[in-house]
């Protein structure tokens, strides 16, 4: 039986999907969001807290939207979209992650 084991992030992950960039000539897009929020994790010291990764499509797909998720360590996931634009998904997914931060 396969182990269960305990993830070093204490409060969850987030999924960006980086099939919602990619259709609309975006296709670095979910990447390159990443790269930007574990710069500021990392200037913020909570790198450790939420986990931020690109993943496959989450199944929630709709015209000229990005896709993004969390993923509690408990509860249920919470499924997002926003404009795809660069600056608006960054914006929101930070946004999300101070909320979550705080609580």
């Amino acid at each position: 039986m396969a182990k269960i084991n305990k993830t070093p992030w204490e409060i969850g992950s987030i999924f960006i999907c980086n099939k919602c960039g990619a259709k609309l000539n975006e296709p670095n897009l979910a990447e390159e969001v990443k790269s930007e929020i574990r710069k500021k994790q990392k200037a913020n010291e909570t790198q450790g807290q939420i986990r931020v990764v690109v993943s496959g499509c989450l199944g929630v797909c709709y015209p000229e939207k990005q896709t993004f998720a969390f993923m509690p360590i408990d509860g249920k996931a919470e499924v997002y979209t926003a404009e795809l634009n660069k600056q608006i998904v960054l914006d929101d997914i930070t946004e999300l992650l101070e909320k979550k931060l705080i609580k």
